[in-house]
């Protein structure tokens, strides 16, 4: 489009100021503007655009004081097919996410549903590196925390409660179904050292879970079970379970908690199947057991490799006549055996 077309004089009074452009005419009823000024310094100026529908409201541009005498640009990348933008109703005031921000996404006021709502996004999983709803880095790629030494992270999440009753609040719950052959993790996490020079850390843990009473030094109070199993307070409830149809089959295998050891490396110091510590009061027992229903067939059950290579726990080279098979304890820096009968 070039001046060599019809050429018009716009005329356009914003804040009590004529503003004069020379502009071209594509057609009737169209003028193209190379520039124009809404307003002036120290005027504010806008433009209204109208539907097409009488009495339906208008589109407002508008532009607020800066900290400085710069201009403001909206400019649109190199689109790839014709687009439409459209802008929902946010149900309130609100300001455009945008790719550089102090703070990139803030919420506030009261919300009536969802923050956040995916129900109805759709991806197409194409394995660990593949799309999904909320990502932050790669396995390759991993989110750089550099070298914070605090106690940082991704995400954090922090609620208080002052409600009565004696239901719960999930500070985050996930459940994932399956419906077919294919395993379901809701949650997994996976801690590495990968530092190769150096002492390493003394931390590499891949989840930790702490039920803490009277955190600000409060006298906070632990309520009685009053019948409910469920009830008390424990780092972490485990627990499966199953409908009175469903059926675990021939050769498989259930338990609550799967404790797996495979340090193929050098381990130097101390290394357990299970490590217990305690402090302050002293507990009833190591393990308590309590049982509504069915009970337990055997304290410990142990197949053939319980009993394989030296320096086993469990020996069932019995000494004759005095017992059947016995139980290595290492207590206090001595050997002690406990002695087991048929």
């Amino acid at each position: 489009m070039g001046i060599s077309k019809r050429t018009a004089i716009s005329l356009i009074r914003s804040g009590g100021t004529s503003i004069h452009r020379t502009a071209a005419t594509d057609a009737p009823g169209e003028t193209v503007h190379t520039n124009s000024d809404f307003g002036k310094s120290g005027t504010a100026g806008s433009i209204d655009l109208f539907p097409s529908t009488a009495s339906m409201g208008k589109l407002r541009l508008t532009a607020a004081d800066s900290s400085g005498d710069t201009t403001t640009a909206i400019v649109n990348a190199s689109q790839a097919a014709a687009r439409t933008y459209t802008i929902p109703d946010a149900g309130a005031n609100a300001s455009f996410i945008l790719s550089t921000s102090t703070v990139a996404l803030s919420f506030s006021g009261a919300f009536t549903d969802d923050v956040i709502d995916f129900s109805s996004a759709t991806i197409a999983p194409t394995g660990s590196n593949g799309p999904c709803m909320i990502r932050a880095g790669t396995y390759a790629s991993p989110i750089d925390l550099s070298t914070d030494v605090d106690q940082s992270g991704v995400i954090r999440i922090y609620t208080t409660c002052s409600a009565t009753g004696t239901s719960y609040d999930r500070g985050l719950f996930a459940c994932t179904r399956t419906t077919n052959t294919k395993g379901a993790f809701p949650i997994a996490g996976l801690a590495e050292a990968n530092n190769s020079t150096g002492t390493g850390p003394n931390k590499v843990q891949a989840g930790q879970f702490i039920a803490h009473l009277g955190a600000g030094g409060e006298a906070a109070k632990l309520a009685t079970l009053g019948g409910d199993a469920t009830a008390g307070m424990y780092g972490v409830w485990a627990k499966v379970t199953a409908g009175g149809t469903c059926t675990a089959s021939s050769g498989s295998r259930v338990a609550p908690i799967w404790v797996d050891n495979q340090m193929s490396g050098t381990v130097s110091g101390e290394e357990y199947g299970i490590f217990a510590t305690t402090g302050a009061s002293r507990v009833d027992a190591f393990i308590g057991f309590n049982t509504t229903s069915s009970g337990y067939n055997q304290f410990i059950n142990c197949d053939s490799t319980f009993n394989s290579g030296a320096g086993t726990c469990f020996n069932t080279n019995a000494v004759p006549g005095t017992q059947d098979a016995r139980i290595n304890v290492y207590y206090d820096g001595a050997q002690y055996y406990l002695a087991l009968y048929r």
